[in-house]
């Protein structure tokens, strides 16, 4: 079977049991034939699937609120880091002198600003500082934080600590971690793997291969990580290097191999979005997006 799967964006390591699952036979001998697909934009993969144009595709499940589509199912969440807001030590303090900072971000639009907005107006509250928001303005640029933070931003949005936060340990750049542990909200620094639900009804049987076959590659890394390390440099044709040796021992340790497709793991976020004001989505209605 010819399945085409839509990435969030460029071919990095949270899609190793794709490559896994190609470079040792794992999807051949399941009678797939996987095609990887990077998307020009963010949400490309998402629009394509909504269309019924590919079989999968992988995102962050924030977007099963924010881009909430009946077509939309889950097949649940194959990968889960830390992460939310990436800010420079050295730019702590404008915000506290009531200054302004800027922001990097990928995917800017309304709602994803108002969510790393109110991670960090949570951040400095527990400090005992307001912040407003037009001190934090947003940039649209790429998925590659540390440049752009370099090159003047003063924070980052959308990070993944398995890879911005192992980048800037080693690029010895003082940050602060803005995550759900250290905020307090629920975590959505993941990725699902999204189905056509139309495509999914017809094709109940092969969703569940495919699934199985990605949990059998997770394993195989889980059990093989020294390997799986190599299937990535073999595959990507990325050269070997201290900084991705590193992102790709964090990474390996973000897979789940007993994922599932359940409401209630979600509803935290759902909550938590309905609480700043972006989603007056129902339950009932979120609930659609999952198998149970």
């Amino acid at each position: 079977m010819k399945t085409k799967l839509a990435i969030e964006w460029f071919l990095n390591p949270d899609h190793l049991p794709f490559i896994v699952g190609i470079r040792e036979g794992i999807f051949e001998k399941s009678g797939i034939e996987l095609e990887i697909i990077e998307p020009t934009e963010h949400y490309d993969g998402l629009e394509e699937l909504r269309q019924g144009n590919i079989t999968f595709a992988t995102n962050e499940p924030l977007h099963l609120i924010e881009q909430f589509d009946e077509e939309f199912l889950t097949m649940g969440t194959y990968f889960e880091t830390k992460g939310g807001v990436l800010l420079k030590k050295s730019s702590y303090d404008k915000l506290k002198n009531g200054e302004k900072i800027t922001v990097t971000t990928p995917v800017s639009n309304e709602k994803t600003n108002t969510i790393a907005y109110n991670i960090i107006r949570r951040f400095y509250a527990k400090e005992g500082v307001e912040v407003t928001r037009d001190q934090v303005e947003f940039v649209a640029n790429g998925f590659e934080h540390l440049k752009y933070m370099k090159e003047g931003a003063d924070a980052g949005w959308l990070y993944f600590y398995n890879f911005e936060g192992i980048e800037a340990q080693h690029e010895g750049m003082e940050v602060l971690y803005l995550d759900a542990e250290n905020v307090g909200f629920a975590n959505f620094s993941a990725l699902d793997i999204f189905v056509n639900k139309s495509w999914y009804r017809q094709n109940t049987a092969a969703c569940q291969t495919f699934i199985n076959a990605i949990k059998e590659a997770t394993s195989w890394m889980q059990e093989h990580p020294a390997e799986a390390m190599q299937h990535y440099y073999d595959y990507t044709k990325e050269k070997q290097s201290a900084l991705m040796d590193d992102i790709l021992t964090a990474t390996l340790e973000c897979f789940h191999n007993d994922f599932h497709s359940l409401a209630s793991d979600q509803k935290p976020i759902l909550e938590f979005f309905t609480e700043i004001g972006i989603t007056q989505l129902p339950y009932e209605d979120f609930k659609k997006a999952f198998l149970a």
